[in-house]
């Protein structure tokens, strides 16, 4: 496996440097690397990217049957940063039953915090770790640069690197507990540092936790039916109790007809820029051996949990492509959504990585190459640097040695629009009464606009949604206004 790697990162070597999805061949040979640690059994679980362009990766490594959790850091060049711990490497010592780092961040200092559940018999605790840029452990943080919280939680990392744990809790409550940055807890927060809210609702399986630019906290989840899949999306405030103003009393419910009643879910989730969320996810199963059946959608919802109608089928899009396998979801600054995720190999495991683009209405971007040629690896996950280009690591498969780390960087513009500018052909009447018609060239994507006054004061936003839309500033003064969209700054004068 490892030599098949190798031969396409020489291949990717060809593909244009500068084009979105190619492969960065900066990085790693050819923009692929495969690390292999001590001839050891070696998994990836997570990665973040640190302030000075540094990679920080989560997993572990099994050698002689024993299993160490480790976080291993990289240079920019996909190199192994021999100045980090013992030759790149830091290993979490938290005895048996620590599951490993699921949750891994870098806070403002650069120093890096990490989390996961520890099984202790019959009771479960959730260790924190924070970690100086050496990979030594920060005495300033807990005791000893460690928090053990009893219980099984979801970890939220906020901007002045406090952190959020969430957990469902006994008699029908979600609570929510807020632990300053020195791994303190919060006693102003809720009752004694700790949230709890009424839910009578289904409990879920967690797939990601996030807070959007307001605070707010959202929690997504999925609860397979057998033959259908239900999505959870949960809202709370940034006082750490459920908003009962969304959905149903916090929390809204949207069912996915799986295709096949063997099946299993994914979700993620990201905000676009006016605050509305998105969820990409799958679901579904493998039908027998060799055949994989799922179902991989798109929805799209208001601030407060209604389905955006102008997206999709009232909120909704269902892909056509029925075996893929979505991971990972980030809504880039020009609202255009990368999905991360594989097409399952039913007969041997794992499968062929994929990384694609989509416009923001939940069309192909066919001008993103993707993830070609073909990887197959397992547990891919995605996140992207600060420069826009795409980190992707997982592990090679089973029958081909022991696993080794697998990771691979895809170059990539976020901000870029090349093929839509000037897409807005004409704006009448102009000067108007306040009704105006856009006109678009060639509709292709729903795009998100603004309208501001000559103050920069913001007017009213909206989306674009065909050929021709109307935006109605009936109720404005009259004066000069400002539509801005992705593609540009239009001139509106309101009689």
């Amino acid at each position: 496996m490892k030599t098949l790697l190798l031969f396409l990162a020489g291949m990717a070597s060809l593909v244009s440097f500068a084009q979105d999805g190619s492969f960065d061949t900066s990085f790693g040979d050819g923009g692929v690397i495969v690390i292999d640690l001590d001839n050891s059994q070696d998994l990836a679980y997570t990665i973040v990217e640190q302030n000075d362009g540094k990679l920080i990766l989560s997993g572990s490594k099994n050698i002689n049957n024993v299993n160490d959790k480790i976080l291993v850091r990289f240079l920019e060049d996909g190199s192994v940063d021999s100045s980090f711990g013992i030759d790149g490497i830091v290993s979490a010592n938290f005895g048996s039953g620590f599951y490993g780092y699921d949750f891994l961040f870098v806070d403002n200092q650069d120093k890096i915090v990490a989390a996961g559940n520890q099984d202790q018999g019959s009771n479960t605790v959730f260790i924190v770790a924070r970690y100086l840029n050496s990979g030594e452990l920060d005495n300033s943080f807990g005791t000893n640069g460690t928090v053990s919280i009893p219980g099984n939680y979801s970890m939220m990392h906020l901007e002045d690197d406090s952190f959020l744990l969430f957990r469902f809790s006994a008699n029908d409550e979600v609570s929510i507990s807020h632990y300053l940055s020195d791994g303190t807890l919060n006693l102003l927060f809720g009752v004694n540092g700790t949230a709890v809210s009424d839910y009578t609702g289904e409990s879920f399986t967690i797939r990601e936790t996030k807070v959007d630019n307001q605070g707010n906290i959202f929690v997504l989840g999925t609860l397979d039916n057998n033959a259908d899949t239900d999505v959870f999306l949960m809202k709370l405030l940034p006082d750490g109790y459920l908003d009962t103003n969304f959905g149903n009393a916090g929390v809204t419910v949207k069912n996915i007809d799986a295709l096949n009643p063997m099946n299993f879910s994914t979700a993620s989730l990201d905000f676009t820029n006016d605050n509305k969320i998105i969820i990409a996810g799958s679901c579904g199963a493998c039908v027998d051996l060799f055949e994989p059946v799922m179902q991989p959608f798109f929805l799209k919802y208001l601030n407060d949990g209604t389905p955006d109608t102008n997206f999709g089928n009232n909120g909704t899009v269902l892909l056509p492509i029925s075996g893929l396998y979505i991971s990972d979801l980030i809504v880039q600054q020009n609202q255009r959504m990368l999905i991360g995720g594989r097409l399952p190999d039913c007969f041997e495991g794992g499968g062929v990585y994929v990384l694609s683009r989509f416009f923001s209405g939940g069309t192909l971007d066919n001008s993103f190459t993707g993830a070609s040629p073909s990887v197959e690896f397992y547990n891919s996950k995605s996140m992207m640097q600060e420069d826009g280009k795409i980190v992707t690591i997982g592990y090679t498969l089973w029958y081909n040695g022991e696993e080794d780390i697998v990771m691979l960087r895809h170059n990539n513009n976020p901000l870029s629009v090349p093929e839509f500018k000037n897409q807005i052909t004409d704006v009448y009447p102009n000067p108007s009464n306040g009704i105006f018609n856009i006109e678009q060239k060639s509709f292709s994507e729903n795009s998100a606009y603004q309208i501001t006054d000559i103050t920069g004061k913001i007017i009213t936003t909206g989306e674009l949604t065909g050929k021709k839309s109307l935006i109605n500033l009936s109720s404005a003064q009259s004066g000069v206004y400002f539509l801005k969209t992705q593609n540009g700054v239009f001139r509106l004068l309101k009689n």
